[in-house]
């Protein structure tokens, strides 16, 4: 396994670049060698970028469909799993995003970023 560290910074630079299926692939691979909730957090992920996938593809219902999916597990995973991300920030994201395309409407795309070192 490459340094996480680095997969971690070029997901999320893919991920800000709207590249989603290139960084699906990056947490994709963290996913399958975590455990525990870092595991579920980096599995919210994956499904986070395929939904935004779906939505650049123009099938707004699946992207909804995994959006919340991922959300939920972004959600779930607290701050101390150790992902090295701010989830909270990308739940809010998410949640606009999900909110806009049930409505029909357009929105920002949500943003990601490092977690504020303490």
């Amino acid at each position: 396994m490459p340094d996480i560290s680095g997969l971690i910074d070029r997901a999320i630079l893919l991920f800000n670049a709207a590249r989603y299926f290139e960084a699906h692939e990056l947490f994709e691979d963290l996913w399958r060698a975590s455990t525990g909730e870092r595991r579920l957090a980096y599995q919210g992920l994956v499904q986070v970028c395929a939904g935004l996938v779906k939505h650049q593809r123009g099938q707004p219902g699946p992207a909804v469909t995994l959006l919340a999916r991922g959300l939920a597990k972004v959600s779930s995973s607290s701050s101390g799993c150790q992902t090295g991300l701010d989830l909270d920030r990308l739940a809010a994201g998410v949640r606009c995003a999900i909110d806009a395309l049930q409505a029909g409407l357009p929105f920002d795309p949500p943003v990601m970023a490092r977690a504020r070192q303490t």
